[in-house]
C-alpha cells in the first residue's frame, strides 16, 4: 500500500510471468559453419533445427536457445531467406536477438545479419551450411557434444567446404 492507502503497482519481477510454448514437430534442419562469426560468441558450428510451427532450437559449443522463425519460402526451398527471433535466454543476456539469414543453395553459402536491442549497427556473419539428413531422427534432448559426434561427418564436409572456398 502506498501512503495514500491506494495498492502499490507490481514490481517488475512481480510481473514476470511463465508461459509454456509447444515446439512442434522437426522440420528440418542444417548444420551451419561459419567463417565470420560476431566476437563475442566465436563458435565456428552450430546445429538448427526448425520446428513445424515456426520455432526453432539452435545449439553449438558455447550455445543453446530457442526462438522463432519466419520464412518467406519453405525452410527447404533455394535460396531462402529466413528471419528469426530469439526467446530470452541465458545466451543473451536475457534478452533477444534478431538473425537474418540467406541460404544459396548452389553454393551452400548463407549470411547473416545480427541486431542485438539497442545495438543500432548489425553485425555481419557468414559462412556454409548443409542440411541434415532425416532430421526428424535428432534426439532434442542430446546435448551440443553428443549432437556434434552424431553429425561429425557433416561438420566435416563443411570444414573442407569452408577451406576450399
Amino acid at each position: 500500500m502506498t501512503e495514500q492507502g491506494t495498492p502499490a503497482a507490481p514490481s517488475l519481477a512481480q510481473q514476470s510471468e511463465v508461459i509454456t510454448v509447444p515446439l512442434g514437430r522437426v522440420a528440418y534442419a542444417q548444420a551451419l559453419r561459419y567463417t565470420a562469426m560476431f566476437g563475442p560468441k566465436p563458435f565456428p558450428e552450430a546445429l538448427l533445427i526448425y520446428f513445424d510451427n515456426g520455432s526453432y532450437k539452435i545449439l553449438s559449443l558455447g550455445e543453446e536457445h530457442y526462438g522463432s522463425y519466419v520464412s518467406a519460402s519453405d525452410v527447404t526451398a533455394a535460396p531462402h531467406h529466413v528471419a528469426f527471433l530469439s526467446w530470452p535466454s541465458d545466451d543473451w543476456d536475457r534478452n533477444v536477438a534478431s538473425h537474418t539469414l540467406t541460404f544459396e543453395a548452389q553454393t551452400q553459402a548463407f549470411i547473416q545479419a545480427l541486431v542485438l536491442p539497442a545495438h543500432p549497427i548489425p553485425r555481419a556473419q557468414h559462412g556454409y551450411f548443409a542440411p541434415i539428413e532425416k532430421p526428424e531422427l535428432i534426439d532434442l534432448t542430446a546435448s551440443w557434444e553428443q549432437l556434434r559426434e552424431t553429425y561429425a561427418a557433416v561438420f566435416e564436409r563443411l570444414r573442407e567446404h569452408a577451406e576450399n572456398n
